[in-house]
């Protein structure tokens, strides 16, 4: 059954799409962000979304794009989340990081940075980001922000292309200061639709998973994963063992929420399905977050299908949903990524 409304979580963090302008034409961009920044909400208008969050509940609030950092009102809208009680983070490309944005960053109340880093060699980087010189920007930029006493992350997209560098890229990042990684794996939207080749098959991807397992026990920096909630499942596994402690599936649509750029409330930025728009509702994210019928269908995982929904480890993975639904048309379908009940584990 659907939560009803008094049990439903209350989102604690939450991607804020405030622009889709980025200067890269990088080959996996969820949002297929360019030069144009048309449509985006107004200051007035993303200053309304935040304050009507914080009105409900105190999310970390990750300021993403296109990229944050072209917006000319960003260090204004970070203070007025701020003033609103709200924990602000950023992610970026790092192109527009130096010493000055960086003490205006801190000065405006930024805690956290995520820099997008695609390969541990500026080959591959670049070749994601379509973009010479987008390594060395994005390297240079974790540099300014160690030496600032800035927090930040390294987050990796992995597909075929990359997969051989995870280890290579873990280790450039301890080495640039960050305190964890992030291993995103490959949701075919957007511009990445014509990436769709390059999603590892559930073999790959299984090794994959136990290589981060690997990682995240070893490894001096934090290791985790986003659209990959089978990773739930691998670190369950290894609990069992008392390897390790719990680690959570998808939070789409519960823990985790987004809004797009024109106002949309997603489950996420890959699940492109608008839950309700907030320049259209006057800017009541309550409302939408409570009554959409599309979180009340994510929620319910009685609803699921395929082998997601025979699952033993349902409650606990969830599958992505945005990867469902990219590859299959159906959200509610199984994630095509992973096959573990196939290798006979039914629940």
């Amino acid at each position: 059954m659907t939560k009803t409304k008094k049990e439903i979580e209350k989102p604690h963090l939450i991607a804020f799409e405030i622009t889709r302008r980025c200067r890269f034409n990088c080959l996996h961009c969820r949002a297929n962000a360019g030069a144009n920044g048309d449509e985006e909400l107004t200051t007035k208008q993303c200053k309304k979304a935040l304050a009507s969050i914080a009105r409900f509940c105190k999310p970390i609030i990750i300021l993403t794009g296109g990229e944050p950092m072209e917006r000319s009102d960003i260090y204004e809208l970070i203070r007025y989340g701020r003033q609103r009680k709200l924990r602000m983070v950023m992610a970026t490309c790092g192109y527009l990081i130096n010493d000055r944005s960086i003490v205006k960053l801190k000065k405006a109340g930024i805690s956290t940075l995520s820099f997008s880093l695609d390969g541990s060699s500026a080959e591959t980087h670049d070749k994601f980001r379509q973009a010479a010189g987008a390594f060395d920007a994005v390297i240079q930029a974790a540099e300014i922000a160690r030496l600032a006493k800035m927090r930040f992350q390294i987050n990796t997209t992995i597909c075929k292309i990359n997969m051989d560098e995870v280890t290579g890229i873990v280790e450039l990042a301890k080495r640039l200061g960050a305190y964890c990684f992030d291993a995103f794996i490959l949701v075919p939207t957007g511009r990445g639709e014509k990436m769709a080749d390059e999603i590892l098959d559930p073999i790959r991807y299984e090794v994959l998973l136990n290589e981060l397992l690997r990682l995240k026990l070893e490894s001096e920096i934090a290791v985790r994963v986003t659209c990959g909630p089978q990773f739930a499942r691998v670190c369950q596994q290894a609990k069992a063992k008392r390897l390790i402690d719990n680690v959570s599936g998808c939070m789409a649509g519960r823990g985790f929420g987004f809004i797009s750029y024109r106002g949309d409330v997603q489950t996420c930025g890959f699940l492109d399905i608008s839950a309700g728009n907030l320049v259209e509702n006057g800017f009541n994210f309550k409302k939408i977050w409570l009554q959409s019928k599309l979180l009340q269908d994510v929620r319910d995982l009685s609803i699921y299908q395929g082998k997601c929904g025979t699952c033993q480890y349902l409650s606990l993975c969830g599958g992505c949903r945005a990867r469902a639904y990219a590859v299959c048309g159906d959200y509610l379908a199984a994630d095509p990524i992973c096959d573990y009940q196939a290798r006979g584990d039914k629940g």
